[in-house]
């Protein structure tokens, strides 16, 4: 849960079904502020299909409640808190981790990043990325199809570089329960689960034309894309059926 060691204003929470999300104005300057003072931070980028899953998944449902910041990641979280009167702004987790990334790169600080996740090609692509618009930043990548003795090597590596933004993007919900497991690596880092953003960033996949996002709908855009995800996403109606009667 959140401390309140750093001085900083504790976040209200408003309720989503069993879980929460916390209400902010401005995320990234909140995390930024605890990066300043290396207070360790796990954030969840919640939306509908977590919800449901974590409803199913009691460790997922505990790993989110675990967490110090849960962000309205899914347009479904925002119409959930509309239909109860709560106002508020979208936050995608791709854009809380660019913008992450852009002021720690306009700052030319010697905080370092981690990117974990994607294929070995899709990890290189991603740092490729970042380092073309921001030259100076360190960035430390590994790919997200390592098990065994490679994975404990990836968590000495960690241990021993103590990146202070590490993006763990190797989907719901075994992005959230590693950084659960494994935050204590880094404890003074922010853990950040980014799902497919490495995938994009790459140029391996596109975002949704504006316009679908600003409707409410990037949702369809990503079923387009990725079409074997129709299972899943049978999880949007059933998360708008509980919103309405809960």
């Amino acid at each position: 849960m959140l401390t309140t060691e750093s001085n900083l204003p504790t976040p209200k929470t408003f309720p989503i079904l069993s879980l929460y999300v916390h209400l902010l104005h401005d995320y990234s300057n909140w995390l930024l502020s605890r990066l300043a003072r290396g207070i360790g931070t796990h954030v969840v980028t919640l939306n509908a299909e977590m919800t449901m899953m974590a409803e199913e998944n009691p460790a997922l449902s505990q790993a989110i409640k675990a967490a110090d910041l849960v962000i309205p990641d899914g347009s479904g979280i925002i119409l959930y808190m509309r239909l109860r009167g709560i106002k508020h702004q979208r936050c995608p987790g791709i854009e809380l981790a660019e913008s992450l990334i852009t002021e720690i790169g306009r700052e030319n600080t010697l905080h370092s990043l981690c990117f974990f996740g994607g294929t070995p090609e899709t990890a290189v692509n991603a740092v490729k990325t970042w380092q073309q618009k921001f030259p100076n930043l360190n960035i430390l990548s590994q790919d997200g199809y390592i098990s065994g003795e490679e994975e404990v090597k990836w968590k000495q590596t960690l241990q021993e570089k103590q990146p202070q933004v590490i993006l763990v993007g190797i989907g719901v919900p075994r992005q959230e329960l590693w950084i659960r497991d494994n935050r204590h690596l880094c404890p003074n880092s922010i853990w950040v689960g980014v799902g497919g953003s490495f995938d994009i960033w790459a140029g391996n996949k596109s975002r949704a034309p504006i316009w679908l996002r600003n409707n409410n709908l990037e949702w369809s855009y990503r079923l387009y894309q990725e079409p074997w995800r129709w299972r899943r996403m049978l999880s949007l109606p059933k998360f708008l059926w509980r919103s309405l009667v809960a």
